[in-house]
Order: structure tokens, then sequence, then C-alpha cells
């Protein structure tokens, strides 16, 4: 019996199922990450060890309730996992978020690599690439620049990731130039372009307003160029992709 039917048999089977679910989907193995020269692997979880650059971050800290934890999965990946709860306290017109991000105690280093000469020698990367598996919910990719922290603490850059949920890992690629600038989750009426030499922090943030259980898994996290674009129609590999540009005028 295939991993991937007996999945779905345990989805449709009554009772608490949840948690035999997930153990049985922590089975499917993991295909190898594609190596390519040009790019650079920030971070690629294999064990425990590998989580000790995190934090977790919940809306309890304003009053809120919603809870959530960071593992390793049964094959090694970074597991992050618990529950929105978007009940707001009567001090608070909303609430309902979990993050993941670079621990505080690891900020610097994170910044010593983005600035070192071996990513800066490399010539200008053009954005992020994950390797995750998501739940079908709505989670956003932060980023927080040195220079903003200490002015504008609450400023970060944004991109959204769509997960599809299922058994399957998905790639995302993400260029610098679609990075939307926030604070406080609404966008900022200034847009700038993300530059990674003054990256400090990174991380995943769920604040979908929906009630309820969430589950990501994430493989890997790397710096990538993204010279070409494909087109699977015409096969055309000679159009630029990509140009570092800003893609958003200012609000």
């Amino acid at each position: 019996m295939s991993l991937l039917r007996r999945a779905v048999q345990l989805a449709r089977a009554p009772g608490r199922q949840v948690e035999r679910l997930v153990q049985h989907l922590d089975q499917f193995e993991s295909k190898p990450y594609e190596v390519r020269p040009e790019d650079h692997m920030l971070y690629l979880f294999q064990s425990k060890r590998d989580l000790e650059d995190w934090e977790v971050q919940t809306d309890t800290e304003l009053g809120g309730k919603s809870q959530a934890s960071l593992e390793t999965s049964l094959s090694g990946k970074a597991r992050f996992y618990g529950r929105l709860n978007t009940d707001a306290p009567e001090w608070l017109t909303h609430s309902g978020y979990a993050a993941m991000f670079t621990a505080e105690k690891r900020q610097n280093a994170l910044l010593e690599i983005m600035q070192s000469e071996k990513i800066i020698g490399q010539g200008n990367y053009d954005g992020f690439e994950v390797r995750l598996r998501g739940d079908g919910r709505r989670y956003k990719f932060n980023c927080q620049e040195e220079h903003f922290r200490r002015t504008e603490k609450e400023v970060m850059f944004q991109f959204m990731l769509n997960t599809r949920g299922g058994p399957e890992y998905e790639i995302f690629r993400m260029p610098f130039s679609k990075f939307i600038r926030t604070a406080r989750g609404g966008y900022l009426q200034s847009q700038l372009l993300l530059e990674h030499q003054f990256i400090k922090s990174i991380g995943f943030l769920l604040a979908d307003d929906v009630t309820g259980p969430f589950q990501l898994e994430i493989d890997y996290i790397k710096l990538i160029k993204i010279p070409y674009c494909v087109d699977f129609d015409k096969m055309d590999r000679r159009r630029p992709q990509h140009t570092n540009l800003m893609s958003y005028e200012d609000l």
C-alpha cells in the first residue's frame, strides 16, 4: 500500500486520527535539494540542532490565546505548528498570530553572513528560495533590515506564501523586488527595495484571521540568483526573468 493511499485512509477514518496522520505524513521521504553553485544555503534543517537559531512568538504577549511550537519532524525538518486563536481581549481590536524568526542571539551572525565577502563577492542575489510543506493556509515570509530595526522597529518586508497543503513539498522563489514593506500588518505608503546585505532577521508568520490548527514544515532556506525565465510553451531561456528593481510604486 502506497504512503499516499494510507494517508487518505487515515484522513477518512472515524475518530481522532490527526496525530496518526501527521506521523504517517512524516514518512514521505524528502527529495535531495537541488545544488547549484551560484546559490547560497542559509539554513538546511536536518536535526534538532538546526533549530537553535530560531525563536517562536505568538499573540500571548499581547493577551491573545494562540499557541505555537517548533520541533523537528521525523525526517529532521523544522516543524512549526500550533493553533491560531483570533479571540481578541477587550483592549485589542483583533488578535491571532504566530511566528518563527531568527533568534535574537543569532541576528548579528545572520547580518555578518549577509555582509560577508562570500555573499557580496558572488554578485547580486535576486531573492530567497524555500522548500516547505504547508497545510493550505496563507503564511508570510518576513525580513527585517538592520538599519530599520534601529529607527522603525516594527517595519518589515513580507512575501505571501499561499501553501497548497497535502503530502508533497513545494518550492517558493521570492525575488527581493516582490517583497512589500509593511508595519503592524499594514502596507506602508513608502515602498523600498529589500536589500539582502542589510537583512538581520528572517522568518515565517501566520496571521490569516482563521482560528484553528496549523502546521508548516521547512526543508531549507537559501539565497538564489534568477537569471533566466523558463517558458514551457516556447522553451525560451534567453529572456531575462528578473531584474532586481522595485516592483511597487509608493502607495
